[in-house]
């Protein structure tokens, strides 16, 4: 029988959460981070789901709490970093008690030391998404999982009303942490009647959040067809079942490379499994961890995965589970060396080395520089982008320069170009820039700005100004207002399959990237494959 947390556990619980909360603070970021951030900003504003104000499931919950710190802040982008900094402090301080419950406090200590400096949470604690919520949820409704697993019905019912308050946060939630659910009440109380009830609570206080979220959009119908739209134009492309092997193969590369960032060098104790296996540690609590596990696991491989932040549903489980497989090969290591006082110091030797790795990779890698170089083989093109996209890009030096190369968009733009006679261009499909439509949307609201479809995507274009709701507009003939003198275009790169249209002029600006305006008369201008003509 373990040991139940007493109050020195509480402490080191509450001291390493506090810790966490205070190593974000220098880091945090101060603009809003990518398009799905500012999704969440424009909620705030407006919510309505059809706009992608934010974008479905609709995450209500958590723009609910982002309006009621955003009362006290006034500011969308401190309102939501707010949020995220205080729920990976409250995720370590959860996951610590976690792991103290169902293992030790070494282990417990372990775990919750890696996770508080892993570059990916640190990262995602700092900038303002749902992701380190999605990871305080899932540790807190795998605790009463747990206990649930030890035979408490009580604790089974807790964890389904966490789940529906995790599903209230992020949708996806509810399908990913409900086979840990099931897998607890199934192994642990036995009754027949937990599962029906805990189903009940679930799907009533689903309710309660669900029904004002579709009430706000306008309708289910209308709830339904802006899901159906995103489905079909971001997941239906990944799925293995309608998409190509290379997308599922390169979603698969993506996860594992954001793992091992998350990881740093505690990913080595992988290859201890194996031994931790044959020597009788798999049990219960170990079938568990693999229930949190495995479910996002096969629905990022197999269905999507968008961005790094996702792996935060079960980076806690992996780190509690590697970390329980590296405190006990140690203490194994020991016993074999006839010095068993030597296990914890061992252990507390290699927590703190990889503490310093991680958190010395947050703090001091710095993102590499964009190469489009046409000669370099195209594996080494692939390998080098991935590293930027995945590996480099989640640290405080990459968050610094990402704020650094918008605000120098939005003070370039604003500075040099009149809102009146200015005509903003985004595109989607730019193999070599950042689709920065909602940057502009809420950086330069005053304004006219369209988003050009180009490269592979079928051709369209979408305005803000002009839409009420978040689909393109299937023409080529791009009508500007009448008193347009000229576009700017809101790129990184220029696309490398797109002719440069007569009298466009090029200025270089910080980090690599350049500002594009072409003056614009009466005369049509044809530009990949549209035609930007001025409104008579």
């Amino acid at each position: 029988m373990r040991d139940r947390a007493d109050r020195w556990d509480y402490l080191l619980a509450g001291a390493l959460g506090l810790l966490t909360v205070l190593s974000r603070l220098p880091y945090r970021a101060r603009m809003l981070y990518n398009w799905d951030a500012v999704q969440f900003a424009l909620a705030l504003r407006e919510y309505d789901v059809v706009k992608h104000q934010p974008h479905p499931p609709g995450y209500i919950l958590y723009v609910g709490l982002g309006r009621i710190v955003n009362a006290w802040l006034h500011d969308p982008t401190a309102a939501y970093v707010l949020l995220a900094v205080a729920c990976s402090g409250l995720t370590t301080f959860v996951v610590y008690l976690f792991a103290r419950g169902i293992y030790d406090r070494a282990t417990a200590l372990a775990a919750a030391s890696v996770l508080a400096v892993s570059p990916l949470f640190w990262f995602y604690g700092s900038v303002g998404l749902t992701y380190a919520g999605e990871a305080l949820f899932a540790s807190i409704v795998a605790y009463f999982a747990f206990r649930a697993l030890e035979g408490s019905q009580a604790d089974a019912w807790l964890a389904a009303a966490y789940l529906a308050l995790a599903a209230g946060m992020r949708q996806s939630l509810l399908l990913l942490l409900l086979p840990m659910w099931l897998v607890a009440c199934v192994l642990g109380v036995r009754r027949a009647r937990t599962v029906p009830i805990g189903v009940a609570i679930l799907g009533a206080l689903t309710l309660l959040w669900f029904v004002p979220m579709v009430a706000l959009t306008g309708g289910l119908g209308r709830y339904l067809a802006a899901s159906a739209y995103l489905a079909d134009s971001v997941v239906r492309p990944t799925t293995i079942a309608t998409g190509p092997l290379e997308t599922t193969l390169r979603m698969s590369r993506y996860l594992l490379e954001s793992v091992l960032v998350a990881l740093g060098p505690l990913a080595l104790a992988t290859l201890l499994v194996p031994r931790f296996v044959r020597r009788g540690g798999w049990g219960r609590r170990e079938w568990l961890l693999l229930a949190w596990i495995a479910p996002p696991v096969l629905v990022y491989t197999l269905v999507h995965f968008g961005q790094a932040g996702y792996v935060l549903t079960f980076l806690p489980a992996l780190v509690v589970l590697l970390a329980r497989v590296l405190v006990t090969a140690l203490a194994d290591a020991a016993v074999l060396a006839r010095r068993r006082a030597l296990g914890p110091a061992l252990t507390a030797a290699a927590v703190v080395l990889v503490v310093l790795i991680n958190g010395a990779f947050f703090v001091n890698a710095r993102p590499l520089p964009r190469d489009f170089d046409p000669s370099k083989p195209a594996w080494r093109l692939t390998a080098e982008h991935e590293a930027f996209d995945w590996i480099f890009s989640r640290t405080a030096a990459a968050l610094h320069e990402h704020e650094e190369v918008v605000r120098t968009f939005v003070d370039a733009i604003r500075g040099l170009y009149p809102p009146e006679e200015t005509v903003v261009i985004t595109e989607l499909g730019n193999a070599r820039s950042y689709p920065w439509l909602r940057h502009a949307m809420f950086y330069l609201p005053e304004y006219s700005i369209f988003e050009l479809r180009v490269g592979e995507l079928p051709p369209g274009y979408y305005a803000p100004q002009l839409a009420s709701d978040i689909l393109p507009s299937p023409d080529r003939d791009v009508r500007l207002p009448a008193r347009t003198r000229r576009v700017v275009w809101f790129v990184d790169h220029w696309a490398p399959s797109v002719a440069w249209p007569a009298g466009l002029v090029e200025v270089e600006l910080p980090y690599g990237r350049f500002l594009y305006t072409l003056p614009i008369d009466r005369r049509p201008v044809a530009y990949a494959g549209y035609t930007l003509v001025r409104d008579r």
